[in-house]
């Protein structure tokens, strides 16, 4: 057995259970994580929905032939204001999915891109969060690689 494989026994592997880092966040605490997933992700849903039925309202006006030409110009300008803010509804409802399948695989906590657990505090104020403090200060095209 090479020697760099030696030092990675099991044992060590073991010792980064969630158990092993309870300050962070306790197993026993799943539970309550997956409620106010499940509730952020219901308002969410929400908006998403009140947000599209807005758009098509808003691009309904864009099109009606009745309408002058500024009025039909202002619905299309708030059409796509609409739209805007309804994609980035829909990105924050997947960041929301991907932190419930966490959950569920009993990833949740656990920073993505070096592995270490996530501060309770972190959490707390954003949930959705997939890194800890130090990966999140690392632009994005090197968290890809």
């Amino acid at each position: 057995m090479p020697a760099d494989v030696a030092r990675f026994s099991l044992h060590s592997i073991t010792e980064r259970s969630p158990a092993a880092e309870a300050r962070y966040l306790h197993p026993s605490a799943l539970p309550q994580w997956r409620t106010l997933l499940a509730l952020r992700w219901q308002d969410r849903l929400e908006q998403v929905t009140e947000l599209s039925l807005a758009y098509y309202g808003a691009e309904e006006d864009a099109a009606d032939p009745d309408r002058d030409r500024p009025a039909r110009m202002a619905a299309r300008q708030e059409a796509a204001r609409i739209r805007r803010r309804t994609v980035a509804h829909r990105q924050a409802l997947a960041e929301i999915e991907a932190a419930l399948a966490r959950v569920a695989t009993g990833r949740f906590g656990w920073c993505e891109q070096c592995g270490t657990a996530i501060a309770a505090e972190l959490l707390t104020s954003e949930p959705e969060r997939r890194y800890c403090e130090a990966c999140a200060d690392v632009p994005v095209a090197s968290q890809a690689g």
